[in-house]
């Protein structure tokens, strides 16, 4: 079937002037012409139409950085902190069924224009991992959107980078056996990690309409052997696919670096041979400037998780510097969005704002630019630089978003006034309308063509009663009693010898 799509303005491809007057034709998956409006409609008379003056369209965007947390980590009881004492109470939740997470959050990244998203598994249970992979990947593919699927593995440093006997030393007796449960290794061997990145790749991966990527995740620096990252890479580029890593998200993380090997993350990565073109690295909030260039030399991408980073006290990731050196940088929702409702607009528009600093020497980013982050560039650190999407172009896979642009504009906005400026100003997952995926209408009218929002939401909740208030606030409670000592634990590390924490102007 022919559809022809248009809108009386259209972002075709950030670094190119806002269209007007626009209109694609889409057959099958793909795009197969674009131009006028008038023109379209003229070549292709019979086409099914949808769009029109009152609409927007742009590239369905790219959620580079998340874990699929649908509801969120708050409501279920673990509070905003310091990463450090937050993660111990991710244990705590209750282990909600994964393809109803999935089904749910593929359609709440839809209806916010999203089409690509990449998922950072946390497993509720690491032996079994491939159980939950299949239902997570069922549940977004559902839903209709694209997945980059990474799972996850450690084998060092459970609860604290460093230090353990130093921190175990500090904790009263009543502490000790909760402390060594949350220091315990992981159970799932390295051996068994890749032969599950195997199943899930031969199963799952998809190089040719994109829909699913199976990508490998040695979670973090600090909590990942060389010995296991490496081997992470050899397999990454074996399977002409990705890697993406946790990556100096806190000062703390930064130190342990140094206090390991002397010298940055960046520099030791490069040193062994991990930085790539094959690499994307979250959050990268607490980067040295003389690591700026070493991620540009090998090709690196970021994935900047701002809401994240304001919410986890993690900072501000230093966004003019990582651009000014011309490396790839997507934006992701890390399942922290400020108002927990994964807005990727209002996430653009915060990044957006946190990037333009004080100071009348101070660079200024474009809306442009921001706007490339969450479509062409988070493509390409998210899928691979050779997926076509991300523009809006001959040959592109179809996928984009109808804004109800009157609803941007509001009661009166300027000619003078740039299209894009006024779209990342005030536009928010409420002004989406139409989102196409792969060539399919997956939203329609700002609702969801394949899930039943009410449906699901109905299922997590019949699926949340299995769990009594009172246990999980009993599983909780050893990470809440060890909160107080990690604090004090780590504040000892900002005094250290390690090089000054104000590295990059934040």
């Amino acid at each position: 079937m022919t559809t022809l799509i248009w809108a009386s303005f259209a972002l075709t491809e950030t670094g190119q002037p806002v269209q007007t007057d626009y209109a694609l034709c889409v057959e099958g998956n793909r795009i197969t012409a674009a131009g006028s409006y008038a023109d379209l409609r003229a070549r292709y008379p019979e086409a099914t139409q949808v769009g029109g003056h009152d609409f927007f369209m742009l590239p369905a965007m790219t959620n580079s950085h998340d874990h699929g947390r649908g509801l969120g980590t708050l409501p279920l009881g673990v509070p905003d902190d310091l990463l450090e004492i937050w993660l111990p109470g991710l244990y705590s939740q209750p282990g909600i069924d994964r393809y109803l997470l999935a089904r749910y959050e593929g359609q709440l990244l839809l209806r916010a224009g999203v089409g690509t998203t990449a998922h950072s598994h946390n497993p509720r249970d690491w032996l079994n991992m491939g159980v939950e992979a299949e239902a997570t990947i069922r549940g977004y593919r559902e839903a209709g959107i694209r997945v980059a699927f990474h799972p996850p593995i450690t084998d060092q440093n459970p609860l604290i980078y460093a230090e353990r006997e130093r921190f175990l030393a500090g904790l009263p007796s009543t502490l000790q056996e909760a402390a060594q449960r949350f220091l315990r290794p992981t159970p799932l061997t390295q051996q068994d990690y890749f032969t599950l990145c195997e199943q899930l790749f031969q199963q799952h991966h998809d190089a040719t309409d994109h829909t699913v990527h199976i990508q490998v995740s040695p979670a973090g620096g600090q909590w990942c052997s060389d010995e296991v990252t490496l081997a992470a890479v050899d397999w990454a580029k074996r399977h002409n696919t990705r890697i993406q890593m946790h990556m100096l998200e806190t000062g703390y993380q930064r130190i342990y670096a140094f206090k390991r090997w002397g010298k940055s993350f960046i520099a030791h990565l490069a040193e062994i041979g991990v930085l790539g073109p094959w690499l994307t690295l979250a959050h990268m909030v607490w980067i040295d400037a003389t690591d700026l260039p070493l991620l540009a030399e090998h090709g690196v991408g970021v994935a900047h998780n701002p809401s994240s980073n304001l919410r986890l006290r993690s900072g501000v990731a230093p966004l003019p510097a990582l651009l000014e050196h011309g490396i790839h940088v997507g934006v992701g929702l890390d399942g922290q969005a400020l108002d927990d409702d994964q807005d990727y607009l209002r996430e653009l528009r915060l990044a957006w704002t946190l990037a333009n600093r004080p100071g009348a020497d101070s660079p200024t980013i474009s809306a442009d630019l921001v706007l490339q982050m969450g479509t062409r560039d988070g493509c390409a650190i998210t899928l691979g630089s050779d997926v076509p999407l991300g523009r809006l172009t001959p040959g592109a896979l179809a996928d984009l978003v109808l804004l109800d642009w009157p609803g941007v504009q509001g009661v009166w906005s300027s000619p003078e006034t740039p299209p894009l400026d006024l779209l990342l100003r005030r536009a928010s997952r409420q002004q989406v309308k139409h989102v196409l995926v792969n060539g399919e209408w997956v939203v329609r009218d700002g609702q969801s063509t394949r899930i039943d929002e009410a449906e699901v939401m109905s299922a997590i909740r019949a699926d949340l009663k299995r769990y009594d208030p009172a246990l999980l606030a009993q599983s909780g409670a050893a990470a809440k009693a060890l909160g107080p000592y990690l604090r004090r634990f780590y504040a000892t590390w900002e005094t250290d010898t390690a090089p000054a924490r104000h590295f990059i102007a934040a």
